[in-house]
């Protein structure tokens, strides 16, 4: 008897596309159907609902539902549409969209208009006029839940071109089209909705980018740098994993060898006016490809709360931020600028010895027990030689310890603002940004 394919095998993608389209089908059905979901049972118990996840995860994840493996998919629609219900109520959606696009090919939601998607639709309105590339830069929303979306775009679209100003810039262009959304939002004809996974405490909600208030919080938010963990020392490299990554093709240096621990970490105290508590956010810094030579990225997450991740910092408004709070003075943000091998690092080591005695001595960072800044120096020349083929590791730890020297070195307050601006930066939070509500 042949194995059952499950979602564990699902590439991370396409199980998002299967999650979002997921949470808006039970949206739909609880909202726009009146269906009543009372607890996860409820969602199971329902035929029509239950069977068009069955259907979404065979079509778009061509794999079959398993109720042990995907009954915490189904925890996690409850849990979403029971807070969504307590925040918006029910209002006369009519479409409840995600895109068409692959991963997992064009499957639409029962009910809904087949062509062009609005999250298509949205997504080339602002790379077109705005040249964002990536929606996400400008909204992340994940879903959209909207009145009458055909009227809608043809309004939008009048009154954006209405209103333009030839010679207005691109930025005060983009906040009138804000404005238009954020009306829309409100009078809950169209909502963009984030999601994250819900973990085991009931879900929250909170809108993003939408009232007067949040930008009044959000220009009063001062956020606090706490401490950074930038460990220098070395882990060993697991010989059963070498060996396979060996035969694969992809080499990681001899079994049982040492190499650099690859990310450094942010700790930064959000004193809860926007979000009304008090929290914590981690921010990983590392490499944006493990596999090869590349830039880094920056990536928050909230503390206690599971991997409840922000999402990305936009890597270009990052190094805009460097840029105006005088990181990128000392900060080369160009993985091509770094050394390749140890020759190379022979001829920067003393500048980077000097970084280091800065960094150890700093009381607000940990590097690892024991470690002084000449150990760090053999760790970073071993981390050359041990990943024959593979030098990026040391490489990525080069441009950690440049930015973390960079940022060190700005008085507090300034440094204080940067992180407070690189958290909101990554949530999207701020006029230049659509608004959106977010269940996590």
């Amino acid at each position: 008897m042949a194995k059952k394919r499950t979602s564990a095998n699902v590439p991370a993608a396409t199980m998002t596309r299967m999650q979002e389209l997921g949470s808006a089908w039970v949206f739909k059905r609880a909202i726009q159907d009146n269906v009543s979901f009372n607890s996860a049972n409820d969602i199971v118990n329902d035929k029509e609902t239950y069977n068009e996840l069955v259907k979404i995860w065979k079509t778009v994840g061509k794999v079959d539902w398993d109720d042990v493996v995907d009954g915490e998919w189904v925890v996690n629609f409850y849990k979403q549409q029971k807070v969504l219900l307590k925040k918006i109520g029910k209002p006369a959606f009519t479409e409840f969209c995600r895109d068409g696009g692959a991963p997992g090919g064009n499957y639409i939601l029962p009910g809904s208009r087949s062509g062009e998607t609005f999250m298509e639709w949205v997504s080339d309105l602002v790379k077109e006029e705005f040249q964002i590339g990536q929606k996400d830069n400008w909204n992340p929303a994940d879903i959209w839940l909207i009145q009458n979306e055909m009227k809608w775009r043809k309004q939008i679209t009048k009154s954006f071109n209405q209103k333009r100003d030839p010679s207005a810039s691109v930025e005060s262009e983009l906040a009138k089209l804000n404005a238009i959304f954020r009306a829309l939002f409100r009078s809950k004809q169209i909502m963009g909705i984030s999601l994250k996974k819900v973990g085991s405490g009931p879900a929250q909600f909170k809108e993003v980018n939408v009232s007067g208030k949040f930008f009044k919080n959000l220009k009063s938010t001062v956020m606090t740098f706490d401490k950074a963990k930038c460990l220098l020392g070395t882990k060993k490299i697991d010989p059963a994993k070498a060996k396979k990554d060996i035969e694969r093709g992809k080499r990681r240096g001899a079994p049982g060898a040492a190499t650099l621990l690859q990310d450094t970490v942010l700790t930064i105290d959000d004193p809860g006016i926007v979000s009304g508590s008090k929290v914590t956010y981690t921010v990983q810094i590392k490499a944006n490809d493990s596999t090869k030579f590349s830039n880094l990225k920056w990536e928050p997450t909230i503390v206690g709360r599971g991997a409840a991740r922000l999402g990305k910092a936009t890597v270009e408004l990052v190094l805009d931020l460097m840029r105006v709070y005088g990181i990128l003075k000392l900060y080369e943000p160009d993985n091509k600028k770094y050394p390749r091998n140890k020759t190379e690092f022979a001829k920067v080591e003393n500048d980077y010895k000097m970084m280091l005695d800065e960094i150890i001595n700093d009381r607000f960072v940990d590097v690892g027990f024991g470690v002084d800044s000449t150990t760090a120096i053999i760790n970073i020349k071993e981390a050359f030689d041990v990943y024959r083929g593979q030098p990026w590791v040391a490489v990525s730890k080069l441009q950690q310890i440049q930015f973390l020297y960079a940022l060190l070195t700005l008085p507090e307050k300034k440094r204080n603002d940067f992180c407070t601006s690189l958290i909101f930066t990554a949530e999207k939070a701020g006029k230049r940004y659509g608004p959106y509500g977010k269940i996590y």
